[in-house]
């Protein structure tokens, strides 16, 4: 698989996730299937951000770029999320900023200094915490960024990531007094393991569509689904 393909799938799943998340009960079988799927689609995001930073050529404008898509999404995210415009936390390009920003530390670490370098990154970890995915985004572009040279360190690596995810989940569903099992779909981050493996290490096509379509997509279909869910109230 190249890129553009990991970014459609990653596109798929999102879509299906974030359906079954706004019409469909938890309780239901085929809400579990499709948010399973669509466990794929964030960690798939941050596999494609760490191959783009090993492999842009700009990485300022790779961030700002990043960055500038966080802001105009933030909008449709919480009204998909919460139904308001204020939603209490960020969405998920911003943490995915947050993991460019780790990468660029680490890569850096000589220049910047161990301690400032740590403390940058602790700061962005906390920054993480307040968007979507949490730290989970960036440790997962973490395990696949500083396990560039080897598919099994990264499949392994990131598969601990997935674990203490899933863990995550499963104590705070049974801390708020959730049926644990209900949590079984967040297991869903292992597929994105195969498409480890998958990966030829090719872009793909370098037609701007593929290039600016995920970025255009995600405000656009949160904001269409937001509008279904709360404004019509379609959901089952």
């Amino acid at each position: 698989m190249n890129i553009n393909q990991i970014k459609y799938l990653a596109v798929i799943s999102m879509l299906c996730d974030h359906i079954a998340y706004a019409f469909l009960p938890s309780s239901s079988t085929i809400y579990m299937v499709m948010r399973l799927f669509g466990r794929i689609a964030a960690p798939s995001m941050c596999f494609v951000l760490a191959q783009g930073f090993m492999h842009t050529s700009n990485r300022k404008k790779y961030f700002i770029r990043l960055f500038v898509f966080a802001l105009i999404s933030q909008l449709p995210f919480s009204y998909f999320g919460f139904g308001s415009y204020t939603g209490p936390m960020g969405n998920v390009i911003f943490t995915l900023a947050c993991a460019f920003a780790i990468m660029a530390v680490i890569e850096n670490i000589n220049k910047i200094g161990r301690v400032p370098a740590i403390v940058a990154i602790v700061l962005l970890l906390f920054l993480s915490m307040l968007s979507d995915w949490l730290v989970f985004a960036p440790m997962f572009t973490l395990s696949i960024y500083l396990n560039r040279n080897s598919k099994d360190r990264q499949a392994l690596g990131y598969l601990i990531v997935s674990l203490i995810s899933f863990a995550a989940g499963t104590y705070f569903a049974i801390k708020n007094g959730q049926i644990w099992q209900y949590q079984f779909w967040q297991l869903g981050t292992v597929l994105v393991i195969p498409i480890i493996y998958a990966y030829n290490g090719k872009p793909g096509s370098k037609a701007s569509f593929n290039k600016w379509f995920f970025y255009v997509f995600y405000p656009a279909h949160l904001m269409i689904l937001g509008i279904l869910c709360w404004d019509y109230s379609f959901a089952i």
